[in-house]
């Protein structure tokens, strides 16, 4: 009986390293789904609709962003559109770039919600006035630190609109620049992007970036806006996309020319609060149980899949068995440049540098910054986190 003991373990190292290899490699292909569907909706391409758009942006105190964001939004390559600016309480020269910008571009107009707003979040109000006040059905929603990576942007998003279609969802991400703090904050955005994206086309949309989708103005206010969250500050964008997109009604455009560009955080603690707060607003989400599960599968088998391949190298050399040290190690970097290349593969797809070097510490950092952002959360007052009722 003793004597069968080393060789059932010996079996169960070798089994186990094989099943988590092979389940790392399954949740592994969705690092290509992005690539796949870029390639796809270009053999097929929809043609650019002609329904007319209203571009709502909320701004506060950021007169610089829009002086310098606010004409690659208005001078889209795109037949009939409006862009609305709600100046939400701004103390700054935000009231005076507008009136100046829309001497220029007629097609800009202004509203403004005033300082002494009370009881309900002050970007939720602000969209609700935009969204009220726009003229057409077909509402884009922007925020005035990003940019449109191409003058096409309302083109090719405007190719999901559809009579079925009633949500659009579009891809953002940060300015290209060499700071670290950069480069994590915009794998940690494209990681998550790749996955709540494709889910999006498969299955009911979990969430949105807030930068870069369309929404009909009838179907807010078919569901009355935000009347379940009024005093939640943060989160407008996911909580429409979360409470009201359905698996039929929702339409994804991964198309570089769709693309949105952000500032990056400024500093690592603004970018932790950042991911504090959505971990407040996803509370409220509906529907979220099936995407947070496989999510946090995904991140679970990163970790899992490199201590099975220490194990099993590290058993299969103090037992000299050398074939299978070499089909272990062989079978490791296959999968390891098998991600490095599919998610590099869908960066390009829509025009996001590469991670080369630094992919394999930064996927591994995904599970961390997750923690982290929980345990900020948990430490925050709740208070921040909402309006205060009067």
């Amino acid at each position: 009986m003793s004597a069968l003991c080393p060789i059932v373990i010996e079996y169960a190292v070798y089994i186990c390293f094989t099943l988590i290899w092979a389940a790392h490699f399954i949740f592994s292909l969705s690092y290509f789904k992005v690539a796949r569907i870029v390639r796809k909706q270009k053999a097929q391409p929809s043609p650019i609709s002609k329904e007319p758009v209203s571009v709502v942006v909320i701004a506060h105190n950021e007169a610089d962003k829009l002086r310098r964001n606010l004409p690659h939004i208005l001078e889209q390559d795109y037949e009939q559109f409006e862009v609305i600016v709600v100046n939400n309480a701004s103390t700054d020269e935000t009231e005076d770039v507008l009136k100046y910008l829309e001497l220029k571009y007629l097609h800009l107009r202004h509203t403004f919600i005033p300082s002494g707003t009370r009881n309900l979040s002050p970007k939720k109000l602000a969209l609700t006035i935009g969204i009220k006040a726009a003229l057409y059905d077909w509402v884009l929603f922007v925020e005035p630190d990003c940019y449109p990576q191409t003058s096409n942007w309302i083109s090719e998003i405007s190719k999901a609109f559809t009579a079925k279609t009633q949500i659009v969802l579009g891809c953002a991400n940060h300015t290209e620049h060499q700071k670290w703090l950069h480069r994590k904050s915009s794998f940690y955005n494209l990681f998550h992007e790749f996955q709540y994206l494709t889910w999006a086309m498969t299955h009911k949309a979990y969430r949105c970036h807030p930068a870069n989708f369309a929404y009909r103005k009838s179907l807010f206010l078919e569901h009355k806006g935000f009347l379940e969250d009024v005093k939640l500050l943060e989160g407008a964008a996911e909580l429409l996309v979360n409470r009201h997109g359905t698996k039929t009604n929702t339409a994804v455009v991964l198309s570089s020319e769709a693309k949105m560009i952000c500032k990056s955080p400024d500093t690592s603690a603004n970018w932790q609060l950042q991911r504090a707060f959505y971990y407040e607003t996803r509370r409220h989400f509906k529907t979220k149980n099936a995407y947070r599960f496989m999510f946090v599968l995904k991140q679970l088998f990163i970790h899992l899949f490199y201590w099975a391949f220490a194990g099993t190298l590290i058993w299969s050399i103090l037992h000299q068995q050398w074939l299978a040290t070499g089909l272990t190690s062989l079978f490791f970097m296959i999968l390891i440049l098998c991600k490095i290349y599919w998610f590099n593969r869908s960066c390009k797809a829509i025009g996001e540098s590469t991670f080369y070097l630094p992919f394999l510490w930064l996927e591994s950092r995904i599970l961390w910054w997750e923690v982290s952002s929980w345990f900020k959360h948990s430490r925050c007052e709740k208070r921040i986190f909402y309006r205060k009722a009067y």
